[in-house]
């Protein structure tokens, strides 16, 4: 498995390690026998607790983004250049075939 498949591997389960934890709050706060002020209250404080989880997910999925559009770049980089050198020595040869007919 390449490191972008992981990568996008590890996207993919953080995602669902937050909709999972976000699902199972709000089943336990609306299937709790408690007063509708109580209720509000767990409410207020779940969302905050996964609005927390969520900036957090979403800053390691910001790096783990940048860093792999940083290794992208550089592929495509190292790719260029190999193309470009390729190009060069080809044109080479054929200039010395032409001159040589």
């Amino acid at each position: 498995m390449s490191d972008r498949d992981n990568d996008c591997g590890v996207i993919s389960f953080l995602v669902g390690v937050g909709l999972g934890a976000a699902a199972a709050a709000a089943a336990v706060i609306l299937y709790a026998p408690k007063p509708g002020a109580e209720i509000r209250g767990d409410l207020a404080e779940a969302t905050k607790e996964l609005r927390s989880r969520a900036d957090k997910v979403a800053e390691q999925v910001r790096g783990t983004v940048r860093d792999l559009g940083d290794r992208v770049k550089e592929d495509l980089d190292t790719a260029v250049a190999t193309a470009k050198e390729a190009a060069a020595a080809r044109r080479a040869e054929l200039e010395q075939k032409v001159k040589g007919e």
